[in-house]
């Protein structure tokens, strides 16, 4: 196949489609012209292929970080459940570490330091201005104030009993309620997952101030809750007064103290009304705690006072809780602004380090 070219200044169509085309040129157009590039859009199931291996990636994709974020939380709960359990056991009566010293306290008749351990059975005594702070195994920390004598009775996993004869300490504890116990005189003290100071004297008197979660006071013949930001109050020989608010006003610390000191105080008592006449939101713990205990108060002012601070969508009729007994009062126990008794887990932050805040509250606890 011969192709004649055409003159140079004539119209070339093998190049720009003018001019007289080439016999032979048609012919090979002709021939291609089947495998000429055409635009046309994608047919829908190509555009639907290509969807779903997109769609497939993706997933893919999805899926590979939900199993990597799985594997993470999996991973982190093993190990927080691993270290929790490690942090809850402790061997059979092995001695608590002593952490620091201030002053010049003894171990049966011995002077102390830091990194020393005191034992199970073994007396702590403190001086003036001195303190010593220990490692309650390891479910929290203990310091033990001035002037006191202090010993740990048993400890073991599950389970951690000491004994303050005299003096002052500040423990606080992350591990479930009932694990860690004090004794004094008259009556125990019984962690329930939480941080307090606790004052006692050979006469059974003292006093227990909570700061985080709650405490019970078990002197054997009664029992009593203290919250986070309360106060329990001790009279000689154990007995216990009613537990009120850190931000009760000092007139009616002193109502409580009136009542309190009343054997079997009466709806109309004087005294009632003149702690009624005081009592502020903050007050209702106390209020509460003072229907529950004496039944009769249900006919005078402390329950008129109580459904005046009450919400109006948290209301109890007298006839119901009669009719109830003293599980009405639940519904009026859940308005009060203090943590469950059953949530220790979640005061995390008692598991830190003190870092001072033991120093402080001793300090600020003084009677």
């Amino acid at each position: 196949m011969t192709i004649r070219l055409p003159p140079d200044d004539a119209p070339d169509y093998l190049w720009d489609g003018q001019g007289e085309p080439d016999p032979d040129v048609l012919a090979v157009q002709s021939a291609l012209a089947p495998l000429a590039w055409r635009a046309q859009p994608l047919q829908p199931r190509v555009l639907e292929a290509g969807a779903a291996a997109l769609s497939a990636r993706t997933r893919r994709r999805r899926f590979g970080r939900v199993a990597a974020a799985l594997a993470a939380s999996l991973f982190l709960s093993v190990g927080m459940a691993e270290g929790l359990r490690h942090r809850l056991q402790w061997p059979q009566d092995q001695a608590w570490r002593i952490s620091e010293v201030v002053g010049a306290p003894q171990v049966q008749g011995v002077r102390q330091g830091e990194e020393d351990r005191l034992a199970p059975g073994q007396w702590l005594a403190t001086g003036a201005d001195a303190r010593v702070h220990l490692r309650a195994a390891r479910i929290g920390e203990v310091v033990i104030g001035e002037h006191s004598r202090f010993r740990i009775v048993q400890t073991r996993t599950g389970r951690h009993r000491t004994q303050l004869q005299q003096g002052v300490l500040w423990a606080r504890v992350w591990a479930p309620p009932g694990q860690f116990g004090v004794a004094t005189p008259r009556g125990d003290v019984i962690d329930l997952g939480c941080e307090f100071v606790l004052r006692a004297q050979p006469d059974g008197s003292g006093s227990v101030t909570v700061s985080s979660g709650w405490v019970q006071w078990d002197n054997g013949w009664s029992e009593v809750l203290v919250p986070q930001g309360a106060r329990l109050d001790i009279a000689a020989g154990g007995r216990p007064g009613t537990p009120y608010d850190l931000r009760s006003s000092a007139a009616f610390r002193q109502a409580l103290k009136a009542v309190d000191a009343t054997r079997r105080i009466q709806p109309r008592d004087p005294r009632i009304d003149a702690l009624v006449a005081q009592a502020q939101p903050q007050d209702a713990l106390s209020l509460l705690v003072l229907l529950r205990q004496h039944p009769q108060l249900l006919d005078g002012p402390v329950y008129e006072r109580l459904v005046q601070l009450m919400p109006a969508d948290a209301q109890l009729t007298r006839e119901q809780i009669r009719r109830e007994g003293p599980r009405a009062y639940n519904l009026w126990w859940e308005q009060l602004p203090y943590p469950r008794t059953k949530r220790w887990w979640l005061h995390w932050a008692d598991a830190l380090p003190a870092s001072g805040s033991a120093d402080k509250m001793l300090d600020a606890d003084a009677p």
